[in-house]
């Protein structure tokens, strides 16, 4: 009877699975914002831009280095218009970090019925679900704020899904979800495309790979040049296309690293189904080829890896439906060990949930959140530091305090002919900063000494006035800008 009702309800597990990681990285990403070390790059720009799509505005996203022009000029991320009226139920930048969660546990659905589609054994398939989440890719991006670049990962992993299942028009609604996810996701569909060309010669293959080329042709030769006028911010110096040596995959202890790893992570059973890792190679010739001039899309850490996600299981799933001599419970084992391996050489974040660190609360949370609730005003204009940004997002007119040098050839506040200063965008009515000791260069975009020495100056310059102060918490009133003092 109990062997009858576990086997009518095994259906459960995946289920459950999916439900231990969504519940588990909301926890993750939500905890680490209520203690302040989300920030304003990227979560506070996400977060304003999905608010003005939620309030029917222009997603103008004055925290961004061009705070007088749309997101759009910047990245074409559309999927943010997408999940706007989800701020309709819960305006809050915990809605945004849970519906991307949501996304990428989601999308292990299809994984599970990928894999049971192949052929793939019962316990293999659930345990496939499980190095699909706990991959490091994952992990960093629930880790990092938010980013666009999980709901291209979540779009992929069905489209490519919906294509095995040869599935027409749920594969081609996937497609456009995920090329307007991001602009380079476009090269990825191509890829995807063509690895079911090679297969199969369906004309619906070549319909997705010209798509594909037209989307990312017009991005990158129309629209950014001739539309917005402006180029491409994360190409290399020398244009987009300025170098195109394979070696570079490859030519840094960095990248080696990654290549391993994401191998690793899945037991090295994707490079059994090769045609699979043409569109993973895709993904990481953007970064180390295209964009190697790009530093933080170089290595493990960040959300550039999640990308590679749907390709590495894709081929893991293939190689077991083809191998069906390793589809055994000692494979599920190794596969377990691989991702555990991984988990604990490269300590990633979901390990974060057993540190004690990660659930204590520094004294300036409270202080930062009085006075934020109690004496900035909701609709004021205001300038904060980068961790205080993605609290107070929801505003018309809020800009990223740049800490910076000023020279002076007479008059100096430093009494030095160069003083630490800042910088900021237009006349806001506010100044918010918290100089608590536990915050660093990721908090304040500069050491806390310098941070520190800056906030005296445009005091003594009369730049702001203090206004209320709480602990460690500052609120000044805005005099001036700061790039007006001579």
């Amino acid at each position: 009877m109990l062997k009858g009702f576990i086997s009518k309800h095994l259906f459960v597990l995946p289920f459950l699975i999916i439900l231990f990681f969504l519940t588990s990285y909301s926890v993750l990403s939500i905890v680490r914002h209520d203690n302040y070390q989300s920030y304003g790059y990227d979560l506070g720009i996400n977060d304003q831009t999905v608010w003005r799509y939620a309030h029917f505005q222009l997603p103008i996203t004055t925290i961004d280095p061009f705070p007088d022009k749309s997101k759009l000029v910047e990245h074409i991320e559309l999927v943010y218009a997408l999940i706007a009226p989800s701020y309709w139920i819960w305006e809050s930048r915990k809605m945004l970090l849970f519906v991307e969660v949501l996304a990428i546990c989601s999308s292990a659905i299809p994984v599970y019925l990928l894999a049971r589609k192949k052929g793939v054994s019962y316990i293999l398939s659930n345990v496939l679900v499980i190095v699909y989440l706990m991959f490091y890719g994952v992990q960093q991006v629930m880790w990092f704020d938010t980013h666009s670049s999980t709901y291209a990962a979540a779009f992929l992993m069905w489209f490519i899904y919906f294509l095995e299942e040869k599935k027409k028009w749920w594969s081609v609604l996937f497609f456009f979800l995920a090329i307007t996810a991001k602009e380079n996701i476009g090269l990825l569909t191509f890829l995807v495309a063509f690895v079911f060309f090679l297969k199969s010669r369906r004309k619906l293959y070549l319909c997705f790979m010209a798509a594909s080329v037209a989307y990312v042709g017009f991005i990158f030769l129309v629209y950014f040049p001739d539309i917005v006028h402006m180029k491409y911010l994360y190409a290399n110096s020398g244009g987009i296309l300025s170098n195109l040596n394979p070696l570079s995959l490859f030519d840094t202890d960095e990248k080696r690293q990654v290549i391993w790893y994401s191998l690793f992570s899945f037991g090295f059973l994707p490079l059994l189904s090769p045609l699979t890792l043409i569109p993973a190679l895709g993904d990481l010739s953007t970064y180390f080829v295209i964009a190697n001039q790009l530093p933080g899309a170089q290595g493990l850490v960040g959300q550039y890896r999640v990308t590679l996600t749907p390709f590495l299981i894709w081929g893991t799933v293939r190689t077991l439906s083809k191998l069906r001599r390793i589809d055994k419970w000692y494979t599920a084992g190794y596969l377990i060990f691989c991702a555990i391996s991984v988990q604990y050489v490269l300590h990633e974040p979901l390990s974060y949930l057993t540190k004690q660190w990660f659930w204590t609360r520094s004294p300036g949370v409270a202080n930062i959140n009085t006075m934020i609730k109690n004496y900035l005003p909701n609709t004021a204009s205001v300038v904060s530091q980068n961790n205080i940004t993605p609290h107070i997002s929801h505003r018309d007119k809020i800009f990223t305090l740049y800490p910076e040098k000023k020279s002076f050839n007479k008059n100096s506040v430093c009494g030095q002919a160069t003083c630490d200063w800042f910088r900021w965008y237009d006349h806001p009515q506010y100044l918010i900063v918290d100089t608590s000791p536990e915050w660093d260069a990721r908090h304040y975009l500069t050491d806390r000494e310098p941070f520190l020495r800056g906030l005296q100056n445009i005091e003594k310059a009369k730049v702001v006035t203090k206004y209320k102060q709480i602990g460690s918490t500052i609120l000044y009133k805005v005099n001036e800008n700061p790039d007006d003092v001579k």
